[in-house]
């Protein structure tokens, strides 16, 4: 199989994808150019573009423009992979064969960003998936502990409060509903999105917002007769950001806060006893003083990924 290149960044990139004559094969050179988040093109970086039916492709390096081409046989979806020291790795599929496309048009432009590697801190990391205690009353969740708060869990400081109500009759008839209130004003949580196939490395941006949080989430999990299965308003593409211990000066300003971020959008299941859970996956800087939502092991792991050589 063909090796592929392990990278290490976030990138802007724009495809042009131009078809070669006589494609009978479905034949193209894939033409694309990385540039960074202010559009500004990027030389040397690690470029791979490749297809799976087609494994002779090799990889290159960005020139001072940015661009890097390579051309491909039996196209039936391409993928790249960009990487170069300082920024965060983007791979993933790019293009497929459609219907109405055998190969891209000449003019077919494709954008990726190129993200910079700024402020990587220790982060704490969770996994949790917790059945919900009991049903009509506020539960306190500590998400530095990653459990519930005392008497519930071993959490010791109660920044969210779940509070969930509904019924469960069976599994084809229950409803649910789920509020998640943050514990103090300047508190709260904000979504974004990230692309549904060639991404980066890091998903949320590299710093967290000062504004735009809000207090309460609500969520709900549902399935009635004659409903085939459950319902939720579950997002594959959707993360979070968070901040919580929030603490003001007498001006009001913000003087110190934790931030973090969910790694995968919230979840709200039933068990098949019918108690429900939530699952929560994320990030928490535990840095008081800093907004950065950078991960150091990710940006650890992007150097070490990196070819110390230039392809051949």
């Amino acid at each position: 199989m063909k090796k592929l290149m392990k990278p290490r960044i976030a990138f802007f990139a724009m495809a042009a994808l131009i078809p070669l004559s006589g494609c009978a094969n479905h034949s193209a050179t894939f033409k694309v150019r990385v540039v960074n988040e202010e559009g500004q093109p990027i030389n040397g970086v690690h470029a791979d573009i490749y297809n799976v039916f087609d494994m002779d492709s090799k990889p290159g390096l960005t020139d001072i423009n940015g661009f890097y081409s390579s051309h491909l046989n039996n196209i039936v979806e391409v993928s790249g992979r960009f990487e170069k020291h300082g920024y965060y790795k983007t791979s993933g599929v790019f293009w497929k064969v459609s219907e109405k496309e055998i190969v891209p048009p000449a003019d077919t432009n494709f954008t990726f960003i190129l993200r910079r590697i700024i402020d990587p801190v220790p982060m704490i990391k969770k996994e949790v998936s917790v059945n919900i205690p009991r049903v009509g009353e506020p539960i306190g969740f500590d998400l530095e502990v990653g459990d519930w708060v005392s008497p519930d869990g071993k959490g010791k400081i109660a920044d969210i409060l779940f509070t969930q109500e509904g019924y469960y009759t069976s599994e084809k008839d229950y409803s649910f509903n789920l509020l998640a209130e943050f514990t103090a004003e300047e508190n709260g949580i904000q979504s974004f999105q990230v692309p549904r196939v060639l991404r980066s490395e890091l998903l949320s941006p590299q710093v967290a917002p000062e504004l735009g949080y809000e207090r309460t989430f609500e969520s709900f999990r549902n399935r009635k007769p004659p409903m085939k299965s459950g319902a939720s308003p579950y997002e594959a593409t959707r993360r979070w950001i968070y901040r919580i211990r929030t603490v003001l000066n007498e001006e009001g300003k913000i003087v110190s806060a934790n931030y973090g971020w969910l790694t995968d959008d919230i979840i709200f299941g039933v068990n098949a006893d019918g108690t429900f859970r939530i699952e929560l996956k994320y990030y928490l800087n535990p840095n008081l003083k800093s907004r950065s939502l950078e991960p150091k092991e990710i940006a650890d792991r992007q150097a070490k990924g990196i070819p110390q050589e230039n392809p051949q």
